[in-house]
């Protein structure tokens, strides 16, 4: 293991807040090229902009975009690179423009748009970052990602504030994100019915106390969902899936003037053979409404709206505080590289798609 060396005497001070000893090299869990094996690697500890807060991570968690980009490297990272994009962790080192807002030692939770978080440290943007209060560790890393596609899609994008009372149709609800957007739908009083097909998923959404729950391995959805809507079909329909015999479903069961929230970009539903989802939806008179948290890292007309995911993030915190959200984890895999390529490989084969799980980095 490398001598310590404090970090105010490698960087600026003008960039770091106060005087503190760190490693200059940690481990993370890389992979050399897309498609071979996630290897343990070690990478310098960074340099920080003025807006850069630096991490030592506790825990990071998988998402459905990790296993897909450690076989395709669509963003081109550059080589060798480290995926996991949500976080858990004690801040270690602050940017100039950081040291109002956070303290060396504040424990916090986040998300990095450059992946990087399946290691023992991470530099993240300050607007990307809030503390996680009352939050454990291990839930707290999983609101950067799937938490906030949930939210961005039913509160920000959604408005699902006009359906109060209504019926929201959930198709995977017991996944990473389904389980948030159930949850979040029931904070807002609508009436949720959710779709599952594995004991353990069933299990989960027994947990979450939605008003009904489907199981699409015996019954059939659009039958269910037509007769507890009294035949009219619900007015929010959420799919997040991402598969094509979903999608088919989910489409037939919204409700004339309703809304179908799609997930992903136009290249996701595409390879989820999907294209036809939206004239299903208009052609029952609905709205399709499309959701992409993506873009707020890509297109600036979203970049400035970054303020309100980070509401979003604050009020994970709350609702959590208050007994009104929580994270499923299911599993909780070691730092090792051969444990994540195990985990990814699971996530593509539907094993440990239940929930959330995690990456224990510390």
């Amino acid at each position: 293991m490398p001598e310590p060396v404090p970090l105010i005497r490698e960087r600026p001070a003008s960039a770091v807040s106060q005087e503190i000893t760190l490693p200059i090299s940690f481990r993370a869990l890389a992979i050399e090229q897309a498609g071979e094996a996630v290897s343990m690697q070690r990478k310098s500890i960074m340099a920080l902009h003025e807006d850069d807060v630096l991490i030592r991570i506790d825990y990071a968690s998988i998402n459905k975009m990790d296993p897909g980009l450690a076989r395709v490297n669509v963003f081109n990272f550059p080589l060798p690179y480290v995926l996991g994009f949500d976080f858990s962790g004690e801040v270690v080192g602050l940017g100039a423009q950081c040291q109002e807002a956070f303290k060396v030692g504040d424990e916090v939770l986040g998300r990095s748009l450059t992946g990087s978080c399946f290691a023992e440290y991470v530099v993240a943007k300050r607007e990307n970052i809030v503390h996680r209060g009352a939050v454990p560790a291990p839930e707290a890393s999983t609101y950067g990602v799937a938490y906030l596609t949930a939210y961005e899609s039913l509160v920000m994008t959604g408005g699902i504030e006009q359906h109060r009372g209504k019926w929201i149709y959930v198709a995977g609800a017991a996944g990473g994100v389904g389980h948030f957007a159930a949850q979040i739908a029931k904070l807002h009083g609508l009436k949720v019915v959710g779709s599952a097909g594995k004991a353990a998923s069933l299990n989960l959404l027994k947990e979450l106390e939605l008003d009904h729950v489907i199981d699409y391995s015996k019954q059939d959805v659009v039958q269910e969902v037509m007769n507890l809507t009294g035949g009219k079909g619900a007015d929010l329909v959420y799919d997040s899936t991402y598969t094509q015999s979903s999608y088919a479903q989910s489409a037939v069961v919204v409700a004339r003037g309703g809304e179908y929230i799609r997930l992903g970009t136009e290249a996701q539903v595409a390879r989820a053979g999907a294209n036809d989802v939206q004239s299903v939806v208009e052609g029952r008179g609905a709205r399709m409404v499309i959701s992409d948290l993506g873009r707020y890292a890509r297109d600036p007309l979203y970049q400035v709206q970054t303020a309100k995911l980070t509401d979003g993030l604050k009020q994970a915190v709350s609702w959590y505080e208050s007994g009104h959200l929580k994270p499923a984890i299911t599993a909780t895999v070691p730092f090792d590289a051969a444990a994540l390529q195990q985990a990814f490989g699971d996530f593509l084969k539907g094993t440990n798609n239940v929930g959330k799980v995690v990456v224990r980095c510390a």
